[in-house]
């Protein structure tokens, strides 16, 4: 049961999901200008191009404040956790990218994470890299409202060697805000969520 084990595992489990929530090299230089990230677009007047998941994900891209909030696990900080977040539209608009810099439980954590659309494979993807591990996290996911809502999977390893499967839901809440939700899902499909992050566009 994930709420038996080990401080360890809460502490490795919270800063990976603190590396998997947005991204840009902070020295990096988009290839688009940021703008706001926003709703699916509009139904495309006739004859006008629809908006594709590389121009609705180019929408993030700007500077955001993070809260982090640890949830469903014993030991877990009650007060959140802050950090700052840029996003970046790379590679002539394929992909963005993000940097995060936080404070969790005390001690700085620094993020990266690449987002992207496959357009062979009609999934979503995204690699994430902390300072808190070795390990580079891998997440495929699927989008029923033109990528307002990502739900992403994927496998972890705890510090102790067992390895979970890993649910990441990411929800565009408006223009200038977006959720990422993470749970460990059991053996028996039950998912326990730990750490839930809320990114805020600076003004």
């Amino acid at each position: 049961m994930l709420m038996r084990m080990h401080g360890t595992w809460i502490f490795a489990a919270s800063l990976a999901a603190c590396a998997l929530a947005g991204s840009a090299l902070a020295q990096g230089q988009t290839d688009k200008k940021p703008g706001s990230s926003g709703h699916p677009a509009p139904p495309a007047a006739q004859g006008a191009k629809a908006e594709t998941p590389q121009e609705f994900l180019a929408k993030r891209a700007g500077e955001y404040t993070r809260t982090i909030q640890f949830i469903g696990q014993q030991g877990a900080a009650a007060e959140p956790s802050t950090g700052t977040s840029k996003i970046s539209v790379i590679l002539n608009g394929r992909f963005i990218q993000e940097q995060n810099e936080d404070v969790v439980f005390g001690r700085p954590v620094t993020g990266m994470r690449f987002y992207g659309y496959n357009t062979a494979s009609k999934q979503y993807e995204s690699v994430s890299l902390y300072t808190g591990s070795n390990a580079i996290l891998m997440l495929t996911g699927t989008s029923s409202d033109g990528g307002r809502t990502v739900d992403y999977t994927g496998m972890t390893d705890s510090a102790n060697g067992v390895r979970s499967t890993l649910h990441a839901r990411l929800r565009q809440v408006d223009d200038d805000q977006f959720v990422l939700t993470m749970s460990i899902v059991g053996s028996e499909g039950k998912e326990t969520p730990f750490n839930e992050i809320t990114y805020k566009r600076k003004k």
